[in-house]
């Protein structure tokens, strides 16, 4: 509050009229000296849902409202008091996001909207805060200082960021309303000591550093690499006095240290002068990182890159996957192809993470597409009933998964469309690092869902997928298989249709006839004759049965499959040539038929290629096989449930 006696009141039973005393006087000594004031109510708050918070200054929960401050209309008229340069609130207390006043007291009271307001709040207007967290780790963030955050500490996402990565259990947040007439006057919180520390080290290993330091002993300053190993050499004691996890993480800081300092060395050297800093910020996405660390204003540096790969990046067994990742990134946006440079080489036999390098340096140059666009997997899950449940989002490049999502949905059609929606938006970003148009999604349905609502025919912002996307069909029976089968059963169904489909003789799909579709007995007894895998099979008309068990029967034999859109095709003969001459070209000629008929196109430009709009398949190709084998090792969690290093 003010600099008086009265600037810090602490007690369980202050009082209504107490706190606000002392906050006006707080505000008339903000306006006498020009600047702004900072206003921090710290304790307990109550409300309910859609009611303005209570701060709680009668020492009872629950009582009457006349007892306590109402928060929002505290706030609204501290905003509002003549001349005052700004208000910074910090509220600490549950149900603190209801501490927000209303948009009419802050744009259109005395002021008129002539002010700058920033609230920083613990948790949601529906939880519950706990142990004062929000103001514990926001002092201790002013006396550690934020690197890179500039001179001044300000409620913005840099602090944000911060205090997400340290607050568990709460969601804090912020609002931030800028009125002020002039420019260069943005409130800030506190000066940032970090941006006056004397360090060699970079921001983010600074941050590692004090993060790791400040258990042991909070007064604990280190500025080089070699000062913290000198103290953990003079300091082995303190290990086998109850502080050995502690001195442990410590250890474990140094060798990142010493690998990020390897790394930026190596890197610096071999690619710093072909890097731009789209084409960092595009490797930086093509390793794995965080998108809101490689999307951050002004662009990262490559020293930032590096050393956030080394400390947050995470360790398996010793090996520094993200920094294998980010190695094998750069050689990619280089223009190195394949090909490791000597001396990434030697760097990468001297840590171990030479398989880790050339594996993620093949996924990146294997593109299913000439175009090197990102790639989106969509997988509908049913959770073994009827209806779809959530949506499994994939962002891919080549065949390296770049970040994965989940977006939950109701048995409702409409939430299905909302939870795509937001899946193809989702995507968006990444695309728009990579420089590229988001245009081959791959959707992947059990078999219900892949028969009675095509893939490509979903509707998101108002257009079927079809039109403005390249649609693959993908069976999701590789990823959860049918009852009876297993993931390991599947993929080797789907290596033996890749062994099919690679044989020089594979000129199209078995096209089945419909007296071995009368019933699933037939079926079945025909499909005896065949071995798993070793066809692609087809078919130029619907049973007039069982169609669903008759379709899944041959999805669990091969998960390629082609059907008539409609119960009877007009000219089967002309239609099973149309597919026979395009085969090599599958899916993707099936893809652009079906767009040009959508959108009313003729058959003037190809004679044959019209027909392959009225056949539908679920298609099995290396990528879709690739995809699915990595995922088996996974398929027993969900996409939030993996580990960063997992996602990447």
């Amino acid at each position: 509050m003010d600099r008086g006696q009265d600037s810090l009141l602490i007690g369980t039973g202050l009082g209504r009229n107490r706190v606000l005393d002392a906050v006006e006087r707080a505000a008339n000594v903000a306006q006498r000296d020009g600047g702004p004031l900072v206003l921090a109510l710290l304790g307990h708050g109550e409300g309910t849902e859609g009611a303005p918070l209570y701060f709680v200054t009668s020492g009872r929960k629950s009582a009457a409202s006349l007892s306590n401050v109402n928060v929002p209309a505290v706030l609204g008229d501290v905003l509002n008091h003549p001349s005052l340069a700004g208000l910074i609130a910090i509220v600490d207390t549950c149900l603190s996001g209801g501490a927000m006043p209303a948009t009419p007291a802050i744009t259109a009271g005395r002021q008129e909207g002539n002010v700058r307001f920033s609230l920083l709040f613990a948790a949601t207007a529906k939880e519950q805060a706990f142990d004062m967290r929000l103001s514990t780790e926001l002092t201790r963030l002013i006396e550690e200082g934020l690197p890179g955050a500039g001179n001044f500490l300000k409620v913005d996402d840099d602090l944000m960021e911060q205090l997400r990565q340290r607050i568990h259990g709460q969601q804090p947040g912020r609002n931030v309303f800028d009125g002020g007439p002039y420019l260069g006057d943005a409130l800030w919180l506190a000066r940032n000591r970090a941006a006056f520390l004397n360090s060699t080290l970079g921001s983010i290993a600074s941050m590692a550093v004090r993060d790791a330091v400040r258990r042991i002993d909070s007064n604990l300053r280190f500025s080089t690499e070699a000062e913290l190993a000198a103290w953990l050499k003079e300091n082995q004691q303190t290990a086998r006095d109850g502080s050995w996890a502690t001195v442990q993480r410590l250890r474990e800081v140094l060798a990142e240290l010493e690998v990020g300092r390897k790394t930026l060395n190596i890197v610096n050297k071999v690619f710093g002068p072909g890097l731009t800093e789209d084409s960092l910020r595009l490797a930086g996405m093509l390793a794995g990182i965080p998108l809101h660390f490689v999307q951050h204003e002004p662009p990262r540096s490559l020293r930032d890159v590096v050393e956030f790969a080394a400390h947050h990046g995470g360790t398996a067994g010793g090996q520094h996957r993200a920094l294998a990742h980010l190695v094998a990134a750069m050689t990619y946006v280089t223009g190195h192809g394949d090909q490791l440079p000597e001396d990434v080489v030697a760097w990468a036999q001297d840590l171990e993470l030479t398989p880790a390098v050339r594996s993620r340096l093949h996924e990146l140059n294997h593109q299913p597409h000439s175009d090197q666009t990102p790639r989106l997997v969509l997988v509908l899950a049913d959770d073994g009933g009827e209806s779809i449940v959530r949506v499994d989002a994939w962002l891919l490049f080549g065949q390296a998964v770049l970040a994965n999502q989940r977006f939950p949905c109701s048995p409702r059609n409409d939430d299905l469309k909302s939870a795509l929606a937001k899946a193809v938006a989702w995507a968006a970003p990444w695309a728009n690092i990579a420089g590229k148009r988001l245009q081959h999604i791959d959707v992947a349905a059990p078999t219900l869902a892949l028969l009675d609502s095509p893939p490509e025919d979903h509707v998101v912002r108002k257009h079927k997928l079809a039109v403005n996307y390249t649609v693959t069909t993908r069976w999701s029976g590789l990823l959860a298989p049918p009852p009876g089968a297993t993931v390991d059963d599947m993929l080797q169904v789907g290596e033996q249709l890749l062994a099919h489909l690679n044989d020089g003789n594979c000129s199209g799909p078995k096209w089945l006839r419909a007296q071995q579709l009368r019933t699933v007995d037939q079926l079945q007894e025909h499909l005896s004759n065949h071995g798993f895998g070793q066809q692609v099979w087809a078919l130029s008309s619907l049973p007039e049965t069982d169609w669903d068990c008759v379709a899944e029967e041959l999805l669990e034999h091969t998960p390629a499959l082609v059907w008539p859109r409609q119960k009877g095709l007009s000219d089967e003969q002309v239609i099973r040539a149309s597919v026979g001459k395009h085969w090599q070209a599958l899916p993707q000629q099936l893809a652009h038929a079906y767009r040009n008929h959508l959108g009313g196109a003729g058959q003037s430009h190809d004679d044959d290629l019209g027909p392959l709009a009225a056949v539908r398949a679920a298609w099995h190709d290396k990528d879709w096989q690739a995809f699915c084998r990595r995922r088996a090792s996974a398929v027993v969690r969900a996409p939030d449930e993996m580990t960063s290093k997992e996602r990447a």
